[in-house]
């Protein structure tokens, strides 16, 4: 009796998998390519922008001067402004500029690993060529751009508002250490996804040592 043959189409098939990854390659050149961008005008401007926090003080006047109609008002204990610092040294600068690159920098690295895990894909062999690692990359570059980044935002506030003198209990920004949370659980579960790669390598190497 012949057995029957599974007509289940593949999530991902080899085509589609290819131009995925063709996609993903130029997303990572892309990525790259604005991360030295802002390098370089971070080193070539003399100010910098940084993420700030309105002061619950702050925003309650904001709130006054716009004049909303009656009910209407602002909420949130912290609101997020841009803040443009002039005159500022160029270690503050790209401090100001990290975070941005931070991220553009794990977009390009996330992107090109796992275009080249998509390329195994391609070729029926997913789990050759190393793609655990490759998929390791990409979870630390979900380390860095979700966490790093806004961490590295965060500090360049505090920096700007020490550099302008804005620390004080009457200044109205503040600046505030963030941990998101979201890119933590997302890069432990790529690497679990890894894990997975490792462990159908190994059983690959031991199917074609037992042909």
């Amino acid at each position: 009796m012949v057995p029957r043959m599974s007509t289940t189409k593949p999530v991902l098939g080899p085509r589609s998998a290819g131009a995925h990854a063709l996609l993903l390659a130029f997303v990572g050149v892309g990525a790259a390519i604005v991360a030295l961008v802002l390098v370089w005008l971070a080193v070539s401007r003399d100010a910098a922008d940084v993420t700030v926090f309105l002061t619950n003080q702050a925003r309650l006047d904001v709130d006054a001067g716009l004049d909303l109609p009656a009910g209407a008002v602002l909420l949130g204990d912290l609101v997020g402004v841009d803040l443009h610092v002039p005159d500022v040294p160029l270690g503050l600068r790209l401090l100001a500029a990290a975070s941005s690159v931070l991220l553009f920098l794990s977009i390009a690295a996330g992107a090109l690993a796992l275009a080249q895990v998509l390329r195994s894909v391609r070729v029926g062999r997913p789990f050759a060529g190393g793609s655990s690692t490759r998929l390791q990359v990409v979870a630390a570059s979900v380390l860095v751009g979700g966490v790093l980044a806004p961490m590295a935002r965060d500090a360049a506030g505090f920096a700007a508002l020490d550099h302008l003198g804005l620390t004080g209990e009457d200044a109205p920004f503040l600046a505030q250490l963030t941990i998101p949370l979201t890119p933590l659980l997302l890069a432990v579960a790529v690497l679990g996804i890894a894990e997975a790669f490792r462990r159908g390598a190994l059983l690959a190497d031991d199917v074609v040592g037992l042909v």
